[in-house]
């Protein structure tokens, strides 16, 4: 059987890399003494995996951890054992038990959402232009190679408010194995050079009924 549990990941812990915490992870689950899974050989370690990498610097309320479980343990056990090992900037809201068989969170993913903030502009205007654009072309760069991409069709929702101080915008991007739109590239698009803070604040799945939270669609395979 497997586990999945949704934990936040904030402040300072922004800016561990999925390695660390990858391996942050290991040591609070082996703290926890949880009846977790160990890979075989000279060097066990627990099998878990993510449902996605985070950026560094960037923050998060909803990332998933998949772990392979030796023995049952209730969920809310599981949760409340996680926490007491886990250190500030990470914490444990929920969990589910699924089956061995159930398929990867990274295959279920179809997108992430954003909450993006942006002080002392007024960005309501360039928002609505990038929604209601057929074609949005930036700069993709890697260590290699600079290309341009189209990157409208993997924006699937954007919305922009402004309170006289600060922008808010919520954007839901495309996030599977084929494609995924970082904030950053998006923000490129939008407003390069211009500072913000962001917060990934979902992951979905599509299901019968359209649009789903990756976590429920996961725990819809409960064993």
């Amino acid at each position: 059987m497997r586990m999945i549990a949704e934990f936040e990941k904030l402040g300072r812990m922004s800016w561990f890399s999925h390695l660390d915490l990858q391996s942050t992870m290991q040591r609070a689950l082996r703290r926890a003494k949880l009846p977790v899974r160990y890979s075989q050989g000279f060097n066990p370690h627990v099998n878990l995996s993510f449902a996605t990498a985070l950026s560094v610097g960037l923050n998060s309320t909803c990332e998933i951890l998949d772990v392979e479980m030796e023995a049952e343990i209730s969920p809310e056990e599981f949760v409340e054992k996680l926490n007491a090992a886990l250190p500030e900037g990470l914490k444990c809201h929920k969990a589910a038990l699924i089956d061995d068989k159930a398929p990867a969170l990274m295959a279920l993913m179809k997108e992430a959402e954003y909450t993006i903030k942006v002080k002392g502009i007024d960005l309501t205007e360039k928002v609505d232009v990038l929604r209601n654009s057929e074609e949005i072309l930036t700069e993709k760069r890697t260590k290699t190679t600079t290309k341009t991409v189209n990157i409208r069709p993997m924006i699937h929702d954007l919305s922009c408010s402004f309170d006289g101080e600060t922008s808010t915008i919520l954007a839901v991007l495309e996030n599977t194995n084929a494609n995924c739109l970082k904030v950053d590239l998006f923000m490129q698009a939008l407003c390069e050079g211009t500072p913000f803070s962001s917060v990934r604040t979902g992951f979905y799945a599509n299901g019968q009924r359209g649009r789903i939270p990756l976590f429920e669609a996961g725990a819809g395979t409960l064993k």
